[in-house]
């Protein structure tokens, strides 16, 4: 009990270091227990759907994403790196801007729904897209607390009733494929899941409820910040989703649907180690700048290398039994996932040791070159997808943000070591670990690479 006790003892408290290693923790259970959640779902849903409703879906989410990045003027980050993020009144007009931006957002996918549907020659996108949007507009009254939360460091009770919410919109999402045995399956469960969250976040966690205010300087001052944000958001669309968004012109709908697959279990480690970087890393740039002194500069590095070799360990886990998890949990249908998930593992390797690097910029409120880097970032991406799909299919497409990532390294850290956060030490190391180890693994799965490599796939 006393070992036990002495193990606890960092994370109790309200220092930065604790509200830190608890902030972790409790990001890992929230990502792995969503991606959990959403594996068990999605074996469920994929005995009682086909893969043309997963290629649908992922369309449709393609879409929503992109007009929520593309529309992104920071209010999340204002309030969550803002001097002012504590008062009413900011917290309160951020909220309010928050409502305006959802209806916008819905408008939009109405506007799209018909292009999105000619382009992708799926007419079910019509309908489809303004339906599942809706839950751009319910997210729009989604509290501000949880962005409090975030601010301070203190996400347990979020990350609980996340998931909670999460799993009761999945229940449904199971209930009603076997039910209607369609992609509507998928859209609803969708809407129930956001209708949850946003009133269970405003009942349950703790502090004042958010009220309809305005103010002109804090608008403005919102907009001007955010001006950089939207820009660099859309960028982030472009990197996050350029790949998809290419392949679903040259990919059969079917197909397209396995990818998807791949993606939501291959890419969970990144997205892990992401989350870290944005709930965790990201405000300790804010409470202890690096550029302040010499301990928050070793603090911070340290910070960086473990949540780095996290997402290595388990990206390489995942990469070395990617093709048997599939076969193991998958029918014959959706094999193809197997190679593609040990592709998408192996760009996570590479591109682990620049996880929490670029917090740096928005976290010391440098919206501007942080743009510039994930504007260049999305430019460069997208030709190496273009280019890859061309010589070497859908693997070329995949391994393409890795390759992006290391050709702009040079401009990633001129940029951050304005700012007392470029690692060299430590990125080399882990960046000459990361390729042993791809090429360790790329050797062991060799013949199932293959497969992702194959022309044939493409249309």
């Amino acid at each position: 009990m006393t070992s036990l006790s002495a193990l606890l003892n960092p994370f109790r408290g309200m220092s930065t270091r604790a509200r830190a290693l608890r902030g972790t923790g409790f990001t890992i259970l929230n990502v792995g227990g969503r991606d959990f959640l959403r594996l068990l779902a999605n074996l469920v849903l994929t005995r009682l759907l086909f893969p043309e409703a997963f290629g649908l879906m992922a369309l449709t989410q393609v879409f929503i994403y992109g007009l929520q990045t593309f529309s992104d003027v920071g209010i999340h980050t204002m309030l969550i790196q803002h001097k002012r993020g504590g008062e009413r009144v900011f917290l309160d007009t951020l909220w309010t801007m928050q409502i305006i931006r959802g209806v916008i957002l819905w408008v939009g996918a109405c506007a799209l729904a018909f292009p999105a549907a000619y382009i992708y020659d799926q007419p079910l996108l019509t309908v489809l897209l303004p339906i599942a949007a809706l839950s751009l507009f319910i997210e729009g009254f989604k509290t501000t607390k949880e962005a409090e939360a975030n601010r301070e460091i203190t996400i347990e009770r979020v990350v609980v009733l996340r998931l909670c919410t999460q799993l009761a919109g999945l229940i449904v999402t199971a209930l009603l494929a076997y039910w209607l045995r369609s992609v509507w399956a998928l859209v609803a469960g969708t809407l129930v899941a956001s209708v949850m969250r946003v009133i269970v976040m405003h009942m349950v966690l703790p502090g004042k409820s958010n009220r309809l205010h305005w103010d002109w300087a804090i608008v403005k001052e919102t907009l001007t910040f955010g001006f950089f944000i939207f820009l660099s958001t859309g960028a982030s669309f472009l990197i996050n989703m350029g790949n998809r968004i290419i392949l679903g012109a040259y990919l059969p709908i079917a197909v397209f649907g396995v990818l998807n697959i791949a993606i939501m279990l291959g890419a969970a480690p990144g997205q892990v180690s992401r989350a870290i970087a944005q709930t965790v890393i990201f405000p300790l740039y804010r409470i202890k700048p690096a550029q302040q002194s010499t301990d928050n500069q070793r603090n911070l590095f340290r910070a960086r290398r473990m949540v780095a070799l996290m997402s290595m360990g388990m990206c390489a886990v995942l990469a070395i039994l990617g093709v048997w998890v599939v076969d193991v949990l998958y029918d014959p249908r959706y094999a193809l996932a197997g190679p593609m998930i040990v592709l998408i593992a192996l760009r996570g390797i590479l591109i682990s040791p620049f996880v929490g690097a670029q917090e740096a910029l928005i976290g010391n409120g440098d919206s501007k070159r942080h743009f510039y880097l994930n504007g260049s970032m999305a430019a460069l991406q997208l030709s190496i997808i273009l280019a890859g799909i061309t010589w070497f299919g859908v693997a070329g497409a995949l391994i393409a943000p890795a390759v992006a990532n290391l050709l702009l390294y040079p401009m990633r850290a001129r940029f951050i070591s304005r700012y007392a956060a470029w690692d060299i030490k430590g990125d080399l190391m882990l960046m000459t670990l990361g390729l042993v180890l791809v090429l360790a693994i790329s050797w062991f799965n060799w013949d199932a690479l293959l497969l992702a490599f194959d022309l044939n796939l493409l249309q």
